[in-house]
C-alpha cells in the first residue's frame, strides 16, 4: 500500500507532536488530513483524526505563549 505522504511527512511518523517544530506540526496536520481521507478503515481514520486534533491543540498552545 503506497502512502500519499511526502518524505518530510513520513519522517514525522512516530515522532511526538510535543517534540515537533511549528513547521513540522503544520506539515503533520496536512499529512493527517490526507491520510484521514485516504485510509479505508474506521479505526485507522479515527487514529489520523485524533493525531490531527492533538497537533492542532499543540499549535494553539504554542501560539498562546
Amino acid at each position: 500500500m503506497n502512502s500519499l505522504l511526502t518524505k518530510q511527512q513520513e519522517k514525522l511518523r512516530g515522532k511526538k507532536v510535543s517534540d515537533m517544530t511549528i513547521l513540522e506540526i503544520t506539515a503533520w496536520i496536512e499529512a493527517c488530513d490526507k491520510m484521514e481521507n485516504w485510509v479505508k478503515g474506521n479505526k485507522a481514520r479515527r487514529s489520523w483524526t485524533q493525531s490531527r486534533h492533538e497537533a492542532e491543540n499543540e499549535l494553539i498552545k504554542r501560539e498562546k505563549k
